[in-house]
C-alpha cells in the first residue's frame, strides 16, 4: 500500500469523524459511577399529551449472519412484555401533536434520550430510574431517537437507537382537472416553500396517473397507519455498525465494563466487522416484510432510512431508479439542525449517500424496469411487448423478479472481516404487473 492510499482505519475516521454530528467526545469516567433518581418530569402544568409512549431501556443479544453472537442495549415499549428490539419499535405521531414519552432505565449505569431535531426531548435517566419528556411534534418527516450519554456515539452504537415518524397535519394534494387522483404525501404541503411543495406535488400526482407511472387510482403511495411499523409501500431501513469488541463490554445484569482504551476515543477506535440494516446482514436480509420492497407494477414504496453507524455508506438500488424526497440538516452550527429538509429539486438517483445520523426518504416508484423490453419491437407484433407477456405467463420469466439493493462502499458487503457479500445487501421485488395485489387480495 501506498503512503498515500486510504487504510481500513482511515476510512473510518472520514467516515465517522467527518460530522461533529457523529459524536467525538470522550465518554465521561462518571458513566460508571452510581447515581440516584432525580426529578425529571413534565411540569404539572403542561398541556394534556395526545400521543404517550413508554420506553425502557434493556439489554439484549442478536445472532450475527456468521453465527457470532453478541450482547446489545435495546429500547423496547413497556407494553411488549419483554420484546426487545433493535432498532427500537417505530414511535408514530402527526405534526402538531403534544407527545410525551416516558423513559425507564432497567440497566446498571446512567443512559440518555433525545430526538435529534427536537431540544425538548433531551433527558438523562439514573439507573432503576424514569423521566419523562413532552415536546410539540414537528413537521412531517423521519426523526432519530439515541442515547447520547456523555456527547459519544457509544450508546447508540450498542444498540440503543430508533425511528420517530411525524405524519403530516395536510399531506393530501389536491383534485382537479389534470389530476383525478388526489396523492398522499409524507409531508405538510402549506408548509413547505413553493419549489418544495410544486415539486412534491408534482411528482405524487405524476403517480398512477402518466405513462411512465401506471397504475390509476392504485398507483398512488398509501402511508402506514399509526399502529404499523411497516407496510407494503414504507419500509424503515436502520443502517448500523458493530465492533464485537464494543459489544463485549456490555453484560446482562451487570454494569456496563469499563474499557477506557476503547471508549476513550469511540470513533477512532471503532473497527465494524459487520454492516447491518435493521439488526440484520447478508443471508439474513433476504427476508422479511420490514426490509424486501415486494409490490406490483405502479404501485410506489417510501424507504426511510436512517444512518446510526459512524462509517459513511452509499446505497445503490438495481432495476429503477429512486426520487430523493428529504434529508436532515447535518449542520451542528445551523438553526434547524436536526430538523428535516424537503428537496425543492427531486433528483433521480441510483446511489445516494448516507453519511453518519443521517436521515433521508427515498421513493422507489415501481416502474417497469429498463431492463425488460417493453415497447413492441415491431409495430405489427403486439407480443413484442415483453412484459406484458411476463405478467400474461406467456414468457419463461417467473415472478417475482428480483433486484439487489447494497451498499457501494466495497467494505460494507461484507462481514467478519471480508465474508462476501454478507454485509449490507438485500433486495427488493416485483411481485407482478398493474392492479395485482388488488386481484390477490381479491383471490384471498
Amino acid at each position: 500500500m501506498t503512503d498515500h492510499a486510504l487504510t481500513r482505519r482511515d476510512w473510518l475516521k472520514l467516515g465517522g469523524a467527518s460530522l461533529l454530528a457523529a459524536g467525538t467526545a470522550t465518554v465521561p469516567s462518571e458513566v460508571f459511577a452510581q447515581y440516584t433518581c432525580q426529578v425529571c418530569d413534565v411540569p404539572a402544568d403542561a398541556a394534556p399529551p395526545q400521543k404517550t409512549f413508554e420506553l425502557e431501556i434493556g439489554d439484549t443479544d442478536a445472532r450475527l449472519v456468521d453465527g457470532e453472537r453478541v450482547n446489545l442495549l435495546a429500547f423496547r415499549l413497556a407494553s411488549a412484555n419483554g420484546a426487545w428490539t433493535v432498532p427500537g419499535p417505530v414511535l408514530r405521531v402527526t405534526e402538531g401533536m403534544t407527545v410525551r414519552i416516558k423513559i425507564t432505565n432497567l440497566r446498571k449505569e446512567m443512559h440518555a434520550f433525545e430526538i435529534t431535531g427536537i431540544p425538548e426531548s433531551k433527558t438523562e435517566v439514573a439507573p432503576n430510574c424514569s423521566c419523562w419528556v413532552q415536546f410539540t411534534a414537528p413537521v412531517g418527516g423521519t426523526y432519530l431517537y439515541h442515547d447520547a450519554f456523555g456527547n459519544t456515539p457509544l450508546y447508540r452504537l450498542l444498540g440503543l437507537h430508533g425511528v420517530l415518524v411525524v405524519a403530516p397535519l395536510n399531506g393530501v394534494t389536491k383534485k382537479n382537472a389534470t389530476n383525478p387522483y388526489p396523492s398522499h404525501t409524507p409531508y405538510s404541503l402549506e408548509l413547505l416553500t413553493a419549489p418544495q411543495r410544486n415539486n412534491i406535488t408534482k411528482l405524487f400526482n405524476a403517480l398512477g396517473t402518466t405513462e411512465r407511472f401506471l397504475g390509476g387510482p392504485e398507483g398512488k403511495w398509501v402511508p402506514c397507519t399509526d399502529d404499523e411499523d411497516y407496510s407494503h409501500q414504507e419500509k424503515v431501513w436502520v443502517m448500523q455498525e458493530i465492533d464485537p469488541r464494543f459489544q463485549a463490554l456490555v453484560v446482562r445484569g451487570q454494569q456496563l465494563l469499563s474499557a477506557p482504551q476503547l471508549t476513550g476515543d469511540v470513533v477512532n477506535n471503532f473497527v465494524p466487522r459487520y454492516f447491518q440494516l435493521n439488526n440484520r446482514s447478508g443471508f439474513d436480509l433476504n427476508k422479511g416484510e420490514d426490509i424486501c420492497p415486494d409490490n406490483y407494477i405502479g404501485e410506489p414504496t417510501l424507504i426511510r432510512m436512517v444512518n446510526v453507524g459512524i462509517a459513511h455508506h452509499s446505497p445503490h438500488i438495481h432495476g429503477n431508479h429512486v426520487f430523493r424526497l428529504s434529508q436532515a440538516d447535518l449542520d451542528p452550527a445551523s438553526p434547524t439542525f436536526g430538523q428535516v429538509q424537503v428537496a425543492d429539486n427531486i433528483f433521480e438517483v441510483d446511489t445516494w449517500s448516507m453519511w453518519p445520523m443521517e436521515r433521508r426518504d427515498i421513493l422507489l416508484p415501481f416502474e417497469i424496469p429498463p431492463d425488460i423490453p417493453y415497447k413492441p419491437l415491431l409495430a405489427t407484433d403486439p407480443q413484442g411487448i415483453q412484459f406484458d407477456r411476463m405478467v400474461a405467463r406467456q414468457a419463461k420469466e417467473p415472478f417475482p423478479l428480483r433486484y439487489v439493493v447494497h451498499d457501494h462502499v466495497e467494505m460494507a458487503t461484507t462481514a467478519g472481516g471480508g465474508n462476501y457479500p454478507q454485509g449490507m445487501v438485500t433486495h427488493w421485488e416485483i411481485m407482478g404487473g398493474l392492479g395485482g395485489r388488488k386481484l390477490q387480495t381479491a383471490r384471498l
